[in-house]
């Protein structure tokens, strides 16, 4: 097996360059292909709902610590709305066919950028089933989290609509993977062919390899009989 050198690297790529971009193509196409028809578009449909720190709102100004409290909230309404409690009134209030478990996998809770503001996100293969679930999170949730908690409040700031657009897969990303994807493959074969390649292509090559003077070398016959019938002779020196 050969040394391998940066140069002698770039040579290899140089010599292969269109058996890369064939190679590239095809990993490209393929991710276009499989993006299109093997995955399932998602979709996300979000609501969002304004947390209070109390339920008691009479006083209408609000001190960092109630701004903090309510973010921690967040967190805890989120496990709330992931209970099967919950849950169950959202399936019997849709009336879809779908388990707890299958719910709870399409849920996320999170806080927006930080503040009191609930993101409820709610991701299907149905945009339509995303924004029924959703708004019916939003219907369901503020009733069971005052049972629970038995403090603070929440109210409806949005209520989901129906996503137009799917937020995954990403034919871009998809694309762009597979071409770097396919990038790297087609080096690594194409170095390895190289390395495991016998064929002897040059002289420089062969002194690569055996690490010993070249004393003397075979004439290609056919060259020098396409040059007699031409009408050319010329006599090539021997190496020693």
């Amino acid at each position: 097996m050969e040394e391998l050198d940066i140069r002698q690297i770039f040579s290899y790529l140089r010599r292969h360059f269109w058996l890369i971009i064939c190679i590239v193509l095809v990993a490209a196409s393929l991710s276009v292909t499989i993006t299109y028809f093997f995955i399932t578009p998602q979709y996300e449909a979000s609501a969002t709902l304004y947390v209070f720190n109390d339920s008691n709102r009479t006083d209408t100004s609000i001190s960092t610590t109630d701004i903090t409290t309510s973010q921690k909230l967040i967190a805890t309404y989120s496990v709330i709305m992931q209970s099967d409690n919950v849950i169950s009134k959202v399936i019997e209030t849709t009336d879809l066919d779908y388990t707890p478990a299958q719910i709870r996998k399409m849920f996320s809770g999170t806080s927006v950028n930080n503040t009191e503001v609930m993101k409820i996100t709610i991701k299907s293969e149905d945009p339509v089933d995303a924004m029924i679930i959703a708004n019916a999170f939003i219907d369901v949730a503020p009733d069971e989290i005052l049972r629970v908690i038995k403090a603070g409040a929440v109210e409806i700031l949005d209520r989901a609509v129906v996503p137009s657009n799917p937020s995954s897969p990403s034919m871009i990303k998809n694309v762009a993977i597979g071409t770097v994807l396919g990038f790297i493959a087609a080096v690594a074969f194409v170095i390895l062919y190289e390395l495991f390649n016998t064929k002897v292509r040059s002289e420089e090559n062969l002194l690569r390899i055996v690490k010993a003077p070249i004393i003397g070398y075979i004439p290609d016959l056919q060259l020098y009989q396409h040059d007699e019938k031409e009408g050319k002779s010329y006599d090539r020196p021997a190496k020693a």
